[in-house]
Parts: structure tokens; sequence; C-alpha cells
């Protein structure tokens, strides 16, 4: 995706929005970074191609919605402190549409099919971060586990016979907001590990669909040279030993069961294996139809290889420091 200056200023605003809203500690101050946020992130979206052009009004909706909503609650909050945990509840439930998390997630589906893998990245990962914030200064713990099992329902039944990966990968994010919100529940500095790991390994799945222009699995057959690659990309994103996603998951289960949550931890144990099953049977067919003899040795000399394979490496390095430290805490 091409950004010009301007794209570029909205960006660097958009982010530095998401920074600021970290350290405040007022609702309205809050609320007003998640504005700037979002009508900095519109013009990144904006694009002469109707479909996206679709998407970004459907966006822009759902958000003002959520927003206005939010602003009249933190209003009433003051001015009403009987029905204080009522009004908690509806804010919590604002985060959750604002997030596309089940059972508010159906305009998230429909409007990543129609966008880049840019634009996937920042919706799925950055875009999110706020929210999160946002959800866990005060959340309903009863309405939050609800929000984890339909999470991990949904993103189980939509995974199953995909062909889109674009709508794979959102069912996907859609089953990590259930492992972030499990984490916030129990943990934040969890919660902080397990978003930043999100984060870097979307990074270089969007990135390697980005710059092959790959939407659909059957566009895939055709990438001999970035099979290992993909094959890593999946099986972490799967959560299997001894990749990055199996690392946050473990962390998180570890925290559940500490906090005594043991049903909930085994019914998402349960989604994310139904999830790897999808994954697994989905680089089998990869496997099985292409036509080239495995070479399990590469030399990545390509140039576009060689940034994904730093990529990668920084976040085993990044992976190694932050076990130790989640050690010592």
């Amino acid at each position: 995706m091409f950004m010009n200056s301007s794209k570029m200023i909205m960006l660097m605003i958009m982010m530095l929005s998401t920074m600021f809203m970290m350290s405040m500690n007022s609702w309205i101050m809050s609320w007003m970074m998640m504005e700037i946020n979002l009508f900095s992130f519109i013009p990144l979206i904006y694009s002469k191609n109707n479909l996206e052009s679709e998407s970004m009004m459907k966006y822009f909706f759902i958000q003002i919605i959520c927003s206005i909503m939010l602003f009249m609650l933190i209003i009433m909050m003051w001015n009403w402190m009987n029905y204080k945990n009522n009004i908690f509840m509806l804010m919590n439930m604002c985060m959750l549409m604002k997030l596309g998390s089940a059972p508010f997630h159906f305009w998230y589906i429909q409007i990543i099919e129609s966008m880049n893998w840019f634009i996937f990245f920042f919706i799925s990962t950055w875009q999110k971060i706020m929210p999160m914030i946002m959800l866990s200064y005060n959340f309903n713990l009863n309405l939050i586990i609800f929000s984890v099992y339909l999470n991990s329902i949904i993103s189980m039944l939509g995974s199953i016979n995909q062909t889109s990966i674009v709508k794979l990968l959102g069912y996907s994010s859609i089953n990590q907001i259930s492992w972030m919100m499990s984490s916030m529940m129990t943990n934040n500095n969890m919660f902080n590990f397990y978003m930043l790991n999100y984060l870097f390994m979307m990074m270089n799945i969007c990135m390697m669909f980005f710059l092959f222009n790959i939407y659909n699995l059957n566009q895939m057959f055709n990438l001999n040279h970035s099979l290992i690659i993909m094959m890593m990309i999946f099986f972490s994103l799967g959560g299997l030993p001894p990749f990055m996603g199996f690392l946050m998951k473990w962390f998180t289960i570890n925290f559940i069961l500490y906090n005594n949550f043991f049903f909930m931890n085994i019914f998402m144990m349960m989604s994310s294996l139904i999830i790897l099953y999808v994954y697994l049977y989905m680089l089998y067919q990869l496997l099985t139809f292409n036509s080239f003899k495995m070479k399990w040795f590469i030399q990545f000399k390509n140039s576009k290889f060689k940034m994904i394979n730093y990529n990668l490496l920084m976040i085993s390095l990044f992976n190694s420091m932050m076990m130790s430290i989640m050690y010592m805490l």
C-alpha cells in the first residue's frame, strides 16, 4: 500500500493517540483519545475502490455509534451513581462492539473481506488496544466470561471449511480476543505480553500475504518457495509448540488455572485445538496438491524473505526475554 505524506501523518497521529491514552486516568480524556484515533484512522482506509469505500463507511458508522453511546454513558456515570454497575455493563458492551467481539462480531467479518492486508493488520491488532484498555478499567466479569465462550464457539465454527484467508484470519482474531480477555481478567502483565506477541505475529503474517498478494487458499498453491515460512506462521497462529503462539497461550493457561477458571480453560483449549486442526488440514491440502518436491533446507536469497526472517528472529529474541521477565514476576 502506497503511503503519501498525509497518510503517514495520520498514521503517526493514530499511534500517538493510542500511546497517550495508555497514560490517561480520566474517562473523558480516554474517550477523546479514542476519537482522535478513529478520525486519524479513517483516511488510511479511504480508497477509490467501491468495496473498500463501503467497508470504510460501515467501520466509521459502527465506531461512531459506539463512541456516542460511550460518551453518553460517561456523562450518565457522573450524574447517576446509583446505576453505576448497569452503566459499566453497557460501557463494556460498547467496547466489545468496538473490538468486533462476539456477540457483536458481524460487522468485523463483513468489512475485512474487502480490506487490503495493511488495513486488516491495523483493524485486527492496533485498533483493538484502546478498547481493550478501556475494558480493563472496570469490566463486568460475567459479561466478559460469556463473551469469551461466544468468541471461542464462533471462531471455531467460522474457521471450518473457510477458503478465504482474510476471513480465516478474521475468525482467528476473534479467537485471540477471547485469550486476550482471559489474560486481562487474570493478570495485566500477561495481557501486555499477549498483545505485543500477537501484534508482532500478525505483522509477519500480513506482510507475507501482502508481499505476494494472497487472499484465498487457492492462490497459495503456486508459492512453493514460501511453504516453510507459511507452515511456521500457521503453526504459531494455531498455538503448536514450540512456536510463539504456544508460548502466549501457555502463559495464559497458567494464569487462568491460578485464578480457578477451570471449565473456561478447558473450553478455550478445545476451541484452539479445533482451529489448529483447521490450519493443519489446510496445510495438508497445500502439501498434497503441490507438485514440487519438498526441500527442507532453503536459502532465502530474496529480500522479501530476508525481511520476514529477520522479523521472526527478532520475535524469538523478544519471546526469550519476556519469558524470563514473566517468571520473575
